[in-house]
């Protein structure tokens, strides 16, 4: 599928938020904590743990930024949901790090001082773990010269699990904390894979740790 740089979703986008803002008062009690960490302008990637389908809009909600995000190329196949995907900021990404397409994609978007949503983990994980993140992320940090926003999002899997179509009502936590400048490290010397797997790492690490600031003590 093509992936079409210039999207006209300002107005889908502007439409998805207000229905979000409703959602959110009226049925999911949602919590948004760091936004300030977030730059007012430059390319920046938000790196989210990722447990369930409501963690995009909900993500995307939280950034006080207009904001991009890339999605499995099977969400894009059918209709409405491929135009709907499309007109909301959405583009295909065929699983794996091999998309180059997708993957240069990402990286003019960044270049172009875009918000780029993201899910390092590259999949959803249904035990409540935070996952490894794939080094990509890292890298397209590195070629991009973009800032890691590490968020972490805290009870969208409880809400709407797998197979969910509508969100049960309950709490939702997000959170933001200090942005990783890949500019502040030793990229040159490390090498392109060392410093991308550094990168990505750190993005972990931190939204592991931030994760267990919003997470209910056990």
């Amino acid at each position: 599928m093509p992936i079409p740089m210039e999207v006209s979703h300002f107005k889908t986008y502007k439409i998805a938020n207000f229905l979000m803002s409703i959602l959110t008062r009226s049925w999911l009690r949602l919590e948004v904590s760091g936004q300030e960490w977030i730059p007012s302008e430059g390319g920046v990637i938000v790196a989210a743990n990722h447990q369930s389908f409501l963690d995009v809009p909900i993500l995307g909600f939280s950034i006080p930024r207009e904001s991009r995000f890339p999605g499995k190329s099977e969400l894009f196949i059918k209709e409405p949901w491929s135009r709907l995907l499309l007109k909301t900021g959405g583009f295909p990404l065929a699983r794996g790090e091999g998309d180059r397409k997708a993957v240069s994609f990402s990286q003019t978007l960044l270049e172009k001082g875009v918000v780029l949503s993201i899910f390092p983990e590259g999949t959803r994980t249904r035990t409540g773990k935070i996952g490894s993140f794939h080094r990509g992320m890292g890298l397209l940090a590195i070629k991009s010269h973009a800032a890691i926003v590490p968020a972490a999002i805290w009870g969208t899997g409880l809400s709407m699990g797998p197979g969910g179509t509508f969100p049960r009502p309950g709490r939702i936590k997000v959170a933001f904390s200090a942005p990783i400048l890949p500019w502040e490290y030793p990229i040159e010397e490390m090498g392109p894979k060392e410093a991308s797997i550094f990168l990505s790492k750190q993005a972990e690490d931190r939204v592991k740790a931030l994760y267990e600031t919003i997470a209910p003590a056990k």
